[in-house]
């Protein structure tokens, strides 16, 4: 007799509880950029902007000059009234003393002695300074001052910045390349304040077009490329120094043998003329042709007292 086919047991059901029920959470993975950013800095009062010394509008970065800019934009729209209330003291005002510092009631001659005493001795190379976001390379000088005495107090810094930056000693280099990737990739944000352009008076240019041999020297599209370059580094600078009474220039030129003819030469220089330097001396020249035998490529360094302040136009300005 065949016995009853027999269903296998089945599996008792396994009710699950409320907490495993529901599918687990999904771990959100947040990049750093997310997770740890930094506070905001407080944007000051559209009061403060609008009030801000020349100098400290030079001083800002270029992330604080957006947002101040997009601020303003923003009242210039939609205007309000501002509270009428007084306005509190600055720290300067609350807090000035009632005599003056012993160095300011000196007279203006004695100080300015002791300013130009605070100039170190002129340095056998220059020293790299700042980097302002108009020129194309870092400023270097002679001698490198102390900045602390400039924050002391409004009058000290105006008295002692022409001296500082415009004593005779002190010479600015500038340095034209007419490789300017640097530049155009990493550009300063740094943009000097007009008073410190002004104080200068003795100046150093040196133009670079490259350092090749005759058998190695750069094709017609490089050579023009340079040239571009280059026009365009004397076209900043000068514009830079538009306010400067340069007393001093002394040009240092660098190019590759054999390929850049009189009138090149002479299209770049003509455009430091409007600087009206009183004086033009050669620094360290390579023109490339102390082995040239042909004048093609000859440059007369005499030409370049030509580019210097004349006397007649001395006398017609005092004049005028």
């Amino acid at each position: 007799m065949a016995s009853p086919s027999q269903e296998p047991p089945k599996r008792p059901l396994q009710v699950s509880s409320p907490r495993t029920a529901a599918p687990p959470a999904k771990r959100l993975c947040k990049s750093p950029s997310t997770t740890s950013l930094t506070n905001p800095k407080p944007l000051p009062s559209i009061q403060e902007i609008v009030h801000l010394p020349e100098d400290a509008i030079y001083s800002l970065a270029k992330a604080d000059l957006r947002s101040y800019f997009l601020a303003l934009q923003q009242y210039a729209q939609n205007p309000y009234t501002f509270p009428t209330c007084l306005p509190e003291p600055s720290p300067r005002e609350a807090f000035a003393p009632d005599v003056l510092p012993k160095l300011l009631t000196l007279p203006v001659e004695i100080r300015e002695l002791i300013y130009s005493h605070l100039l170190p001795p002129p340095k056998d190379h220059p020293v790299r300074g700042p980097h302002p976001r108009q020129l194309q390379n870092h400023l270097q000088l002679t001698q490198v001052f102390p900045p602390s005495i400039l924050l002391v107090s409004r009058q000290i810094h105006d008295e002692a910045l022409p001296i500082f930056y415009g004593a005779p000693s002190q010479v600015v280099y500038i340095k034209i390349d007419y490789n300017v990737w640097v530049h155009k990739t990493a550009r300063s944000p740094l943009i000097l304040s007009p008073a410190i352009k002004a104080a200068i008076r003795h100046l150093h240019i040196s133009i670079y077009l490259g350092c090749e041999k005759r058998h190695n020297k750069p094709g017609d599209v490089e050579k023009e490329a340079r040239l571009t370059e280059v026009s365009k580094g004397v076209k900043k600078a000068r514009k830079w120094l538009a306010d400067a009474d340069i007393q001093t220039l002394v040009i240092s030129w660098q190019e590759p043998s054999q390929t850049y003819t009189l009138e090149q030469k002479k299209d770049i220089l003509e455009g430091l003329r409007p600087l009206q330097p009183k004086r033009v001396d050669a620094g360290e020249i390579n023109w490339g042709l102390n082995w040239n035998k042909g004048r093609r490529y000859r440059f007369p360094v005499e030409y370049l007292k030509d580019l210097q302040r004349h006397v007649r136009d001395e006398e017609s300005s005092d004049i005028k």
